[in-house]
């Protein structure tokens, strides 16, 4: 950096003194080398790429041209998930009509929790091909839950999913499992 040089006038008498600063370093080469590395690393680092995971839905029909079908799935090829408040996840292997709060299975996001319930029973089921993983997210579950549950489905190789609402007789187990009123709706 350029330093100014003063002249100051001593008193008169014709003589010029001039001020000497006291010994300051030029930092103009130290801020360019600065730039210079940072644009060295900018330009040679590798960012991360995005992790995404591929989940396709189907495309949404009119409603002229839905036709309501009624499927006979095996309760064996099926487990329910439910995605509860505070982390907490429940699943159960029953027919819908039949669920109460017994049949809830509290579990968590462990590799020994709905890792292994998923892994025990698609082992189980009469018809591996047709394994089928019903997620059911509640009105309390996160969005974080639901990352973790469809990361479940990948590691366990679950390629037949689906995410559902609740029906009326899941939220009253829930939610009697849980300790809490059904929530009018």
């Amino acid at each position: 950096m350029a330093e100014v040089q003063v002249k100051d006038s001593g008193g008169g008498k014709g003589k010029s003194k001039v001020k000497k600063g006291a010994g300051k370093p030029d930092m103009t080469p130290m801020v360019d080398l600065g730039f210079l590395l940072i644009t060295f690393f900018i330009y040679t680092t590798t960012f991360s790429k995005p992790n995404t995971m591929v989940y396709n839905t189907p495309k949404e029909l009119p409603p002229e041209d839905r036709v309501e079908q009624e499927l006979d799935i095996k309760v064996s090829n099926t487990i329910t998930i439910i995605l509860g408040e505070d982390d907490r996840v429940f699943w159960y292997q029953k027919p819908l009509k039949e669920v109460t709060a017994d049949d809830l299975v509290e579990t968590d996001y462990s590799k020994d929790g709905i890792r292994t319930a998923i892994l025990l029973k698609k082992s189980k089921a009469l018809d591996q091909d047709n394994w089928t993983v019903i997620i059911k997210p509640s009105d309390e579950s996160t969005w974080k839950n639901s990352v973790d549950i469809l990361d479940e489905m990948a590691i366990t190789e679950s390629n037949k999913k689906a995410v559902v609402e609740l029906q009326q007789v899941e939220k009253e187990a829930y939610y009697t499992k849980i300790g809490k009123p059904v929530p009018a709706e």
